[in-house]
């Protein structure tokens, strides 16, 4: 889809990411708790006579050890009910790629007709209210996860002990636009996504950002454009709670990307990370010069997940891009002996197809230009504007616990991130996966700790 076309949402380009559209994601916030867990009175190590099994939930079902019941929630969340018939414990994995299909006026390909009830695209039961996806595939940096935190185990399958019934609430997406949402009185079907549609486009669509991960937003954009023909530009009219402006936007190049793909299985991921991070160190004289070497030992690093592609020193505009994407101007400055100074200047890239001005932050680096190299500016720039751009605030505190507030002002969802639990520089990072906070929205996080500082290091994947 040409953004040219776009017009209806030219001017929230010039406001950029900073401001306006946070107000949108601000009722999620509000309601956003920890993500929906199993309950289970068994202990955590089950006795050593009790065998058990890793299962894919469909495959279990269709085996005669588990029974399924799946209900409605509204329109973004499905409540199953999976009961365990067979003699062992069973770990149900919730494959990527399924739906929960409505049982009246449902018809099997996926579209078309007013009658009857929503059915829809399920992510993964780990979800957070607010993501989608597992969030498989992503890069990591190493190193920087050391404490794992407490209360955050997160796991892709769920634990059934035999006999005994677990209900887990999993994000959805609605792939029938304008139909009722079907609500607890209302049971549901689940099937794979292969049975559910003959449409390829579908398929590959919702396996992929169940595998890849997104904020649901992102999700449902996608899936009412491929399953109901909804244009992007009638969605940006619209924009509210179930999506934002960003979110179309990223909606739209995954739709792009998915018609040039080859693979008839998933997306490739590493389309979604090109060119989607710019990056050209300046400075003047002396530091001309080392801005020139820098930039050759940037070109193919990393920055906040993302590879970077650097502009070479000296060009005077950054180049043409395709939303969303990010530009990181780096200027030099004169510093003390012993360290580096500088300030970085973030652009992006949106709708109105041009490069607006998000912010500007200052850096410094404990060594000299002349020994400092490609690896440790990546570092010291990632480190920067992670914690500008996505904050970390106390929104509860208990006994030995808070829970936070993580706020999201880049033009991408962030997969994972890492956050320092204190003041103190000598305070742990912890980390946290497949978060799925999108962009310009918010999320609530528990983090075992009295409080936490600031956000050292966010992961992001293009979606």
């Amino acid at each position: 889809m040409m953004w040219r076309h776009l017009r209806l949402v030219r001017a929230w380009s010039a406001a950029g990411l900073v401001c306006g559209l946070m107000v949108l994601g601000g009722s999620i916030a509000t309601a956003q708790g920890p993500a929906p867990t199993t309950v289970s009175a068994e202990p955590s190590a089950p006795p050593a006579a009790v065998a058990s099994a890793t299962v894919d939930l469909l495959e279990a079902s269709r085996a005669g050890d588990l029974t399924v019941v799946a209900r409605g929630q509204g329109q973004d969340r499905v409540r199953l009910a999976i009961h365990n018939t067979s003699k062992r414990r069973l770990n149900v994995i919730v494959p990527p790629g399924l739906v929960a299909a409505s049982k009246v006026g449902q018809p099997a390909g996926g579209g078309g007709g007013r009658g009857g009830l929503q059915s829809m695209g399920l992510g993964v039961a780990s979800n957070r209210q607010g993501a989608f996806g597992d969030f498989q595939g992503q890069a990591t940096v190493a190193g920087l996860r050391s404490v794992p935190p407490s209360g955050e185990v997160r796991s892709r399958a769920v634990a059934v002990p035999v006999g005994e019934t677990i209900e887990v609430v999993i994000p959805a997406v609605c792939l029938n636009y304008g139909r009722p949402s079907p609500t607890g009185r209302d049971t549901l079907k689940i099937m794979d996504v292969d049975a559910y549609t003959t449409d390829p486009r579908i398929r590959k669509a919702l396996r992929s950002l169940a595998t890849l991960g997104t904020s649901q937003g992102v999700a449902q954009a996608v899936m009412w454009r491929l399953c109901n023909d909804l244009p992007f530009e009638q969605m940006a009219e619209r924009t509210g709670k179930v999506m934002n402006l960003h979110e179309i936007v990223l909606a739209s190049r995954f739709v792009e990307l998915l018609d040039e793909s080859s693979s008839s299985e998933l997306l490739d991921p590493a389309s979604l990370a090109d060119s989607r991070i710019f990056l050209q160190v300046q400075g003047e004289g002396v530091l001309g010069r080392e801005a020139s070497r820098l930039n050759r030992q940037l070109e193919g690093l990393r920055v906040l997940g993302l590879p970077l592609r650097v502009v070479e020193t000296g060009t005077e505009s950054l180049p043409a891009a395709t939303a969303p994407a990010l530009a990181l101007r780096v200027v030099l400055t004169d510093a003390q002996t012993g360290e580096t100074r500088g300030a970085i200047v973030v652009s992006s890239w949106g709708a109105a197809n041009s490069w607006v001005p998000l912010g500007k932050l200052a850096f410094r680096e404990n060594s000299s230009i002349s020994v400092l190299d490609g690896p440790a500016l990546s570092k010291t720039i990632d480190r920067a504007v992670s914690g500008a751009f996505v904050t970390v605030k106390p929104a509860r505190r208990s006994v030995g616990s808070t829970t936070l507030k993580v706020e999201n002002r880049l033009p991408f969802t962030v997969g994972h991130l890492l956050v320092r639990a204190g003041n103190s520089a000598g305070s742990p990072s912890v980390p946290f996966s497949a978060v799925g906070v999108g962009p310009g929205r918010s999320m609530l996080l528990p983090l075992q700790a009295a409080s936490a500082s600031l956000v050292e290091h966010v992961e992001l994947n293009g979606l």
